[in-house]
């Protein structure tokens, strides 16, 4: 057991000794992984699939965090949508990483919606779609969220990035959402697109909404961006003056 942990695999036949392999991790105890699942890795990645994501795989937090840096060696024997369910399934306390390293490597992977709705109960979507958004399928993966439900994840999205894309998809399916969302967007980042992203949605007449996002603005700045992108919508634009005159 001691040889297999420290990475020494010299001389053995990987696949007829599984077994024995699959015994060791499970008994491995406190003894670290990393060893063992480096040398796999570039031995035999198709048997470190099976120890770690296999049928008969261990499973445990343990185990799959001393996988992760292996994942590029594992994609390549199981495809990313078999793998990171079947890892996040295997992962108990560490399913959060295995999300997180699967938006960050697959921003535009559909199958990161359901498995968002698994992996978290506050802000669903919020790990993937803060992961899109350096990426250009951010607005796909906004529009899959907002048809799954994901609204708290969305609006969390576009507080956090600024981005005009999470309302323009929340539009379609829940506009006090979408509302929150342009407002916490707009005071993260001011220059944020929102009217063209929110008209592209709406139509071209768009005033009777954008008036209604007023109230959810908290910074001058915000305001007056507004204001300057929404001249042309009558009742927005005298609405932003008023409310620009009592705003410090």
């Amino acid at each position: 057991m001691s040889r297999l942990l420290d990475g020494d695999l010299e001389g053995l036949d990987l696949r007829a000794e599984l077994p024995r392999l699959l015994a060791t991790v499970r008994d491995a105890g406190e003894r670290p992984l990393a060893p063992l699942f480096a040398a796999l890795s570039t031995q035999d990645p198709v048997a470190l699939a099976e120890i770690v994501c296999g049928s008969r795989a261990v499973g445990g937090a343990t185990v799959v965090r001393a996988a992760l840096p292996h994942v590029a060696v594992l994609e390549a024997a199981l495809s990313p949508r078999g793998l990171y369910p079947r890892l996040f399934d295997l992962a108990e306390e560490a399913a959060g990483d295995v999300l997180a390293l699967a938006a960050s490597r697959h921003p535009a992977a559909s199958w990161l919606v359901p498995l968002s709705k698994k992996g978290e109960t506050f802000a669903v979507g919020l790990t993937h779609l803060l992961a899109a958004a350096v990426h250009p399928s951010f607005a796909s993966a906004c529009r899959a969220h907002a048809d799954a439900g994901h609204v708290d994840g969305l609006v969390f999205a576009a507080a956090e990035t600024g981005r005009a894309e999470p309302a323009a998809a929340l539009l379609a399916v829940d506009v006090n959402a979408a509302l929150r969302a342009a407002g916490t967007a707009l005071d993260r980042d001011p220059t944020s697109p929102m009217l063209a992203h929110l008209a592209a949605v709406w139509g071209p007449e768009p005033d009777a909404l954008i008036v209604r996002l007023i109230p959810g603005l908290r910074s001058r700045a915000a305001a007056e961006a507004l204001l300057a992108s929404a001249r042309h919508l009558p009742r927005t634009a005298a609405t932003l003056r008023a409310v620009l005159r009592g705003m410090v």
